[in-house]
C-alpha cells in the first residue's frame, strides 16, 4: 500500500522516452494508474442506470421463474419489456457524456476529477446527449417490432427479408457509432447532425475495428453465459457475480476501452484536419532522441562557443 500511494523508493524520473508508443501501451499505463479510480466513475454513472438495471432484473427473474402458459405470451412480456427499458436508456445519455469526458481525458493520460468534471460535462452535453440516448432507448423496440412485422410478412414472400436485414445492419451499426459519437460530443462543437453524420463515417471507416472492440467488451458477459448453459445449477451464482461486475467496475473498464479507441479515431480523421489540433495525445513524439536533450558538462559550458 505504501508503494501505491508514494511510489517505489529510487524510481528514476519520468522521461520522455518513458512515454507509451502505442495506444496498447498508453491503455495499460492509464489502467496502472487509474484502476481503483474506475471503481468510483461506474458507482456513480451507475446510478443513472438504475431503473433500467432493476426493470432487467425484474424481467430476467420472471421470465426464469415463470411456467409454460406464462411463456406462451412471451412477445407480448418482450413488448412490454421494451416499451418500458425505452425511456430508462433514453434519461441515461447526458450522464453517458459526463463518464465519457472524465474517460476521455484518462485514456489521454490526462487529469480529470471524476464529480466535477462528469457534472460539468453533463450540463454541457445534455441537449445533444438526450435525442442520442433517445435514438438508443428506442432501437431495440424497433428492431423487435420489425423482427415481428417483417419476419410475419417473410413467410409468404422472401423480398421482406430485405428491409429486415437492412433494420438490423442500422441497428449494428448505431450501436457501433455509439463508441464514438459521446467522445465526439465532449470533445469538439458539432450540431446534432454533424454529430451523428461524423460519427458514422469514422465507425465505417474502421469498420472491422469497431466490431472488435464492440465483441472485447462483450468478453465477460459471453463468458458467464456460456458457464450458466454449461452448467445450469450455477446460474444464479454467476448471474449475481455478472451483476455485482456491472455495478462495481465493468461499465467503467469498457468505457475506458472504447475512449481508448473514440481518442484514436477522433485524432486520425477529425484532429489532423483542424489546425493546431493535438494528435497521438498521451504517446511519446515520433522520432524522439533523448541524446539530442541531455545537458553539456561544465567543461562544454565554459568553451568560448558556449560564452
Amino acid at each position: 500500500m505504501n508503494n501505491y500511494f508514494y511510489g517505489k523508493a529510487g524510481k528514476g524520473d519520468y522521461r520522455i522516452s518513458d512515454m507509451p508508443q502505442n495506444r496498447f501501451q498508453l491503455f495499460g499505463a492509464v489502467w496502472k494508474v487509474r484502476w481503483s479510480s474506475l471503481f468510483g466513475v461506474n458507482l456513480l454513472y451507475m446510478v443513472f442506470w438504475l431503473p433500467a438495471f432493476f426493470w432487467t432484473v425484474l424481467n430476467l427473474t420472471l421470465l426464469f421463474s415463470a411456467d409454460a402458459e406464462a411463456l406462451a405470451d412471451a412477445s407480448g412480456l418482450m413488448m412490454t419489456y421494451l416499451l418500458i427499458l425505452a425511456p430508462c436508456i433514453a434519461i441515461t445519455g447526458p450522464f453517458t457524456a459526463g463518464a465519457t469526458f472524465v474517460e476521455r481525458n484518462w485514456a489521454r493520460d490526462e487529469h480529470s476529477f471524476v464529480i466535477s468534471d462528469f457534472f460539468d460535462a453533463v450540463k454541457a452535453n445534455w441537449k445533444q446527449a438526450l435525442p442520442v440516448s433517445i435514438i438508443s432507448g428506442l432501437m431495440p423496440l424497433l428492431v423487435y417490432v420489425g423482427w415481428i412485422f417483417y419476419g410475419q410478412l417473410a413467410v409468404d414472400s422472401v423480398f421482406f427479408m430485405i428491409p429486415l436485414c437492412l433494420l438490423f445492419l442500422v441497428a449494428i451499426l448505431w450501436k457501433l457509432s455509439e463508441m464514438v459519437i459521446y467522445t465526439m460530443m465532449v470533445t469538439y462543437d458539432l450540431s446534432l447532425r454533424n454529430l451523428i453524420r461524423n460519427a458514422l463515417l469514422v465507425t465505417l471507416a474502421k469498420l472491422p475495428l469497431a466490431v472488435g472492440i464492440k465483441l472485447l467488451t462483450w468478453v465477460v458477459p459471453a463468458i458467464c453465459i456460456a458457464i450458466m448453459l454449461l452448467a445450469p445449477n450455477s446460474m444464479m451464482i454467476v448471474f449475481m457475480i455478472l451483476m455485482l461486475l456491472y455495478l462495481l467496475y465493468l461499465p467503467a473498464f469498457n468505457r475506458l476501452i472504447i475512449a481508448s479507441y473514440a481518442n484514436a479515431l477522433c485524432e486520425k480523421y477529425l484532429n489532423t484536419k483542424i489546425e493546431g489540433a493535438p494528435t497521438n495525445i498521451g504517446l511519446r513524439p515520433e522520432n524522439w532522441d533523448d541524446t539530442e536533450y541531455i545537458p553539456q558538462d561544465d567543461e562544454d559550458d565554459e568553451s568560448p562557443e558556449n560564452k
